[in-house]
């Protein structure tokens, strides 16, 4: 199949954006059908060709034809040929996993202050107290048994690239230097994460907290446990069947309060709660709580595996 024409998997378009009215106007025509939403339903887990839509869902073929083609004008579908016995064959593979508009909530504004940024590779954690299902796997192979969440104090953790497991916590130390040589208003965390199940499931959601120093900053809803296609980074000896990627999350905390992928969702945690110059590190705290509403474990990934060329990143301003 060829490559998808789109390459974002979650859209996020803002109503003030006049940029934006367009394609809000064409998903929003695209998504109100119901006939077209069971489409994209039946489409999560494997790629289709018209007629077998048409016969699971029950609707003639022409019908079919008609939706795909709303569905693939709006970008949520990608439709590809490939031959058939008679002629060639129309299939469908769903391209977004989440569409969102913004009503116009605060965003964080771009500041022209300094920023300082240090990468930890996802291996190299301080501390962490998981449960099973879970595992860690590398560059060239599997770092140790899965399910076995002793293999997380093994050396060879150092080399993971993709780490998962049920629910617990995993931590990362990161150095304080510059905010000791530096008056600072604003920190940031990016990585790549999605939830965790048997071999992949789209439609899956998981509530991932993370902590700063100890100081629970934020819950956010990973959507599923991305696969379906190769992550552009994930090694070729990976099973297609499993977790391929995930989203690129990034979590702010400045004077105003706790920001999520630049949109804020919290003025209750704020840059001075963290306390960021008292300790001799920076702690980064991700992972499932026991008590989650939805308890779909977390996966984490590295520079070498899902979609993003990185690990864990601290940012400074």
């Amino acid at each position: 199949m060829s490559d998808i024409i789109n390459s974002e998997k979650n859209i996020r378009l803002e109503v003030n954006s006049d940029a934006d009215l367009p394609t809000i106007c064409k998903i929003s025509r695209a998504l109100s059908v119901p006939d077209r939403i069971r489409i994209l339903r039946s489409l999560l887990l494997s790629s289709k060709n018209v007629s077998e839509i048409a016969a699971e869902l029950n609707i003639p073929v022409s019908s079919v034809a008609r939706h795909i083609d709303v569905l693939a004008d709006a970008q949520l579908i990608f439709v590809d040929f490939q031959p058939g016995f008679k002629g060639h064959t129309k299939y469908c593979s769903q391209i977004v996993m989440s569409y969102t508009v913004d009503m116009g909530a605060p965003r964080m504004a771009e500041s022209p202050e300094r920023e300082y940024s240090v990468e930890i590779p996802v291996g190299m954690f301080s501390e962490c107290n998981i449960k099973a299902p879970c595992g860690m796997t590398g560059k060239s192979g599997a770092l140790g048994p899965f399910d076995n969440p002793g293999i997380f104090f093994e050396p060879t953790r150092t080399d993971a690239e993709c780490i998962w497991f049920d629910t617990g916590f995993i931590s990362y130390n990161f150095p304080t230097s510059p905010l000791k040589h530096h008056r600072c208003t604003e920190i940031s965390f990016s990585f790549e994460a999605c939830s965790e199940t048997v071999y992949y499931n789209n439609n899956w959601p998981s509530d991932i907290t993370v902590s700063v120093n100890g100081v629970e900053v934020t819950t956010f809803t990973s959507p599923g446990d991305f696969g379906g296609r190769r992550g552009k980074f994930t090694p070729e000896y990976w099973p297609i069947t499993s977790t391929q990627f995930g989203l690129l999350k990034k979590i702010t905390v400045n004077g105003q309060g706790v920001f999520v992928d630049n949109a804020m969702v919290s003025s209750k945690v704020t840059f001075d709660d963290l306390k960021l110059y008292e300790g001799s590190a920076v702690v980064l705290s991700i992972g499932v709580r026991e008590d989650a509403k939805h308890r779909g474990g977390i996966n984490l990934f590295g520079k070498h595996f899902g979609d993003f060329p990185q690990a864990i990143v601290m940012s400074v301003k």
